[in-house]
């Protein structure tokens, strides 16, 4: 070998060295082009440590979503190698945990991923956009929940992922993927937390980015049956988020935004299927066409998308410190769903989308949908208990949600007009923000001090002891009755002006 083919063999070894050397990040390769047995490669350089035996972990549950899922049911050929390439011995203790007994030691970790859509029930609404799904050589969702794991005691560390992917395809994510060469990627996070917020969509890019107000947004579609869809998308979307800015003040709480929605050719029936992220959502629709698609989205993105204010804006400390494995639940899921399912269907009135005779049957809906839970069930209780209530769950969306039109009249109320739910979320905002949470246990007497001392009765009666919403009560204040026996909401003969002054400060007609 002549000197000049030593110094380039000599080089080419040293830049592999140092691409495999350990950092302070974690650093991990997937690899979406060579599939094994439809099964994705994973291989992980841990972070400098001193840490001899260790815990790696895949996450029980995911924030958003408040059920099991164990993500370390789809992880199998998990092994650990030294500096020298020897394996390491590791143990599974059980389906989401593995001890690695010579951290300091281990240069390398390697598995294989399953895609866990497949497994997941038809009857699990938000399972599978929370799941990661490999169609090769057509598309890949990357939730990193379902790829990625930490070390248990080696959590505040930063994320490096080099993804290796086809030529043609096009990451669609929050975060920004930087393109090495035709097949590789890289992107980085600050930790887990952030890592997993921010989904990515891999595919052949249809892709349309509009701009509303100050936020940039992203819509992402791929169908394999359907191309070139996301300017109809994107259209349709334009308008409703032109109105969800409106009716957060003016100004969106987000800068860059990015909707990635899957279409699946169902013969009969109808799926959609949604999970927010702080800046971005995932969004599946199933049906024979897309006939129906922008319609359905709506409702969907909307919700989806209302959660910029919360959590990504509001949330406790159980949500920003969440614990993948043995998460404590906060206290608050009638704020993280209830009031963002109450926006969902308070901003296309306040905005003038809708007659007051479709919101009236909005809410005969919510009133309806009630029937099928134990609304005697203290909603703080209910939140920490969530995993284990799952039959009651889908209540913070319904009850949940008229709780937020009983606060938003009562503040009116108290207020003459001047403060709704509208503004007390912009409150909150500004006192929070996405990285300062707030103490699960002082929420009340917080809202309590923004707004009015009778407010923090609402909340002991109505949220924390369960009893009956006072629904007629508070919608005869806005010139509104409710027939109890029929579950019917409609406009009073003669309102007073008050009311009717009342009814124009809380839905602006």
């Amino acid at each position: 070998m002549n000197k000049f083919l030593l110094i380039v063999a000599i080089l080419i070894c040293s830049t592999r060295l140092s691409a495999q050397s350990q950092t302070n990040k974690y650093q991990y390769k997937i690899d979406l082009l060579n599939m094994r047995d439809n099964r994705v490669q994973v291989s992980l350089v841990p972070p400098k440590t001193n840490q001899r035996e260790a815990k790696f972990v895949m996450p029980k549950l995911i924030p958003g979503y408040y059920d099991a899922m164990n993500f370390g049911q789809y992880v199998s050929a998990f092994k650990a190698f030294n500096k020298k390439g020897e394996p390491i011995t590791v143990k599974r203790l059980d389906t989401n945990t593995w001890i690695v007994p010579d951290l300091k030691n281990t240069a390398r970790i390697t598995y294989e991923v399953s895609s866990g859509w497949e497994d997941l029930p038809q009857n699990t609404p938000g399972a599978k956009s929370a799941e990661s799904t490999f169609k090769k050589d057509k598309l890949f969702i990357l939730n990193y929940n379902a790829l990625v794991g930490y070390f248990e005691k080696v959590r505040n560390k930063g994320y490096k992922v080099t993804v290796k992917k086809n030529r043609e395809f096009y990451p669609s994510s929050a975060l920004e993927y930087t393109h090495q060469n035709d097949t590789i990627d890289v992107v980085s996070a600050k930790d887990y937390r952030h890592l997993v917020d921010a989904p990515v969509m891999y595919c052949v890019p249809d892709t349309t980015w509009i701009t509303v107000g100050n936020a940039k947004v992203l819509v992402s579609f791929y169908s394999q049956s359907h191309q070139s869809y996301s300017k109809t998308l994107a259209s349709r979307l334009d308008t409703i988020l032109r109105s969800q800015q409106a009716y957060l003040g003016g100004r969106l709480p987000v800068n860059e935004y990015a909707f990635l929605i899957y279409h699946e050719k169902i013969p009969r029936g109808l799926m959609a299927d949604g999970l927010e992220h702080s800046n971005s959502t995932v969004c599946l629709y199933g049906s024979e066409t897309l006939d129906q698609l922008p319609e359905a989205l709506i409702d969907v993105a909307s919700h989806e998308f209302f959660h910029i204010l919360t959590p990504l804006n509001i949330h406790s400390k159980e949500v920003q410190d969440f614990n993948f494995l043995n998460p404590v639940l906060s206290r608050h899921l009638w704020l993280y769903e209830g009031m963002t399912e109450y926006a969902t269907m308070h901003m296309p009135i306040k905005q003038r989308m809708i007659s007051l005779q479709q919101f009236a049957k909005k809410i005969e809906a919510k009133i309806k949908g009630m029937e099928g839970f134990d609304n005697n069930l203290s909603m703080t209780v209910m939140s920490t208990n969530a995993i284990k209530r799952q039959d009651q769950y889908m209540n913070f969306y319904q009850k949940g949600a008229l709780i937020g039109l009983c606060l938003d009249i009562r503040l009116r109320e108290l207020s003459n007009g001047k403060l709704g739910t509208q503004e007390l979320m912009q409150k909150l905002v500004k006192k929070y923000g996405p990285e300062k949470a707030f103490k699960d246990e002082d929420l009340f007497n917080v809202i309590t001090a923004f707004t009015f001392p009778e407010i923090r009765q609402f909340f002991k009666d109505y949220v924390e002891e369960g009893q009956t919403i006072s629904l007629k009560e508070s919608l005869m204040k806005v010139g509104l009755d409710y027939d109890e026996a029929a579950k019917t909401v409609f406009e009073m003969n003669n309102p007073s002006s008050g009311q009717l002054s009342l009814r124009k400060a809380w839905i602006n007609q």
